[in-house]
């Protein structure tokens, strides 16, 4: 009985076993007038909301205008463009935010967004534990009115780029390095599916998809049957790991994850776009 009080009281303060990165649906309902809510998904946001988000794909905080293929594109805005584009959001690494996307059949797009945050020295951020479905599910209210946050100044005062690494650097520590390819199990084996250069993996890569760590509704799994899955996969607390995956969106999910578990781990941004891309550099299937 005691056990069942305390998981009550800690789902209802949206603990849960991710300490304050995860929060659930209960949490965002009573909390829900003090934070800024970012919604993920993209287009979607117009059929339907949480009320108070606002719209911010992770497309628009990256270098979509880079030449495709190129170190640079899909990556994340350089600090000043950064900086910009947060300003014009009226978002501040002062607030208390809020992230959520699709988490059924998508890529990880709150993962992403949460993940450029952190570089642009944010800390007070959390992602909505089982997205938008469980919302949905728990029939809370959803509204079509789009919400703008009144423009901020100086949203960003420090740069983390620590979370990261580029093509470069992972060349240079590659033996060092535990790679994990978070993409599902036919791009890993060599299907090009979003125009890929080429099919295959990195060399050495352990195929880990990032939703693997969800449940069947969306919702993140308990930390200790992630932590079992890393295990069964040979892969320990004191290793440097690295996750990749098309455009560094499913593995800048999975690099949130692992490192609320204390794991130390950072997402190749580039990813496998421009690595299938440098014709010199291996593959395996």
């Amino acid at each position: 009985m005691r056990k069942k009080l305390l998981l009550g009281i800690f789902l209802l303060l949206g603990i849960l076993s991710f300490g304050k990165t995860f929060v659930s649906t209960e949490w965002l309902s009573q909390n829900k007038d003090n934070v800024k809510i970012l919604d993920a998904r993209g287009k979607s946001y117009k059929l339907g909301h949480i009320p108070g988000s606002i719209e911010v794909s992770w497309k628009a905080l990256s270098n979509m205008d880079a030449e495709f293929g190129s170190e640079e594109w899909g990556t994340v805005l350089d600090i000043d463009n950064l900086s910009n584009k947060l300003n014009e959001l009226g978002i501040k690494y002062t607030d208390e935010v809020v992230i959520y996307s699709n988490t059924l059949g998508a890529w990880g797009d709150d993962g992403r967004v949460y993940w450029t945050l952190e570089m642009a020295g944010f800390e007070n951020i959390h992602i909505l534990d089982g997205g938008m479905e469980k919302w949905k599910a728990e029939n809370r209210k959803t509204t079509i009115f789009k919400t703008k946050y009144p423009r901020v100044t100086n949203s960003i005062v420090k740069w983390d780029n620590s979370r990261t690494i580029t093509t470069d650097q992972l060349i240079k520590e590659f033996n060092d390095l535990v790679i994990i390819d978070t993409r599902e199990e036919d791009e890993y084996l060599g299907a090009t599916k979003f125009g890929e250069a080429r099919g295959g993996h990195i060399e050495k890569a352990i195929n880990i998809p990032f939703n693997l760590f969800l449940e069947d509704d969306g919702t993140l799994k308990d930390s200790e049957v992630i932590k079992n899955i890393l295990k069964s996969k040979g892969i320990e607390k004191n290793q440097k790991i690295v996750t990749y995956c098309t455009a560094g969106i499913r593995s800048a999910h999975m690099q949130v994850v692992l490192e609320e578990l204390g794991y130390s781990a950072r997402n190749y941004d580039s990813s496998f776009y421009r690595w299938a891309n440098l014709k010199t550099l291996k593959l395996e299937k």
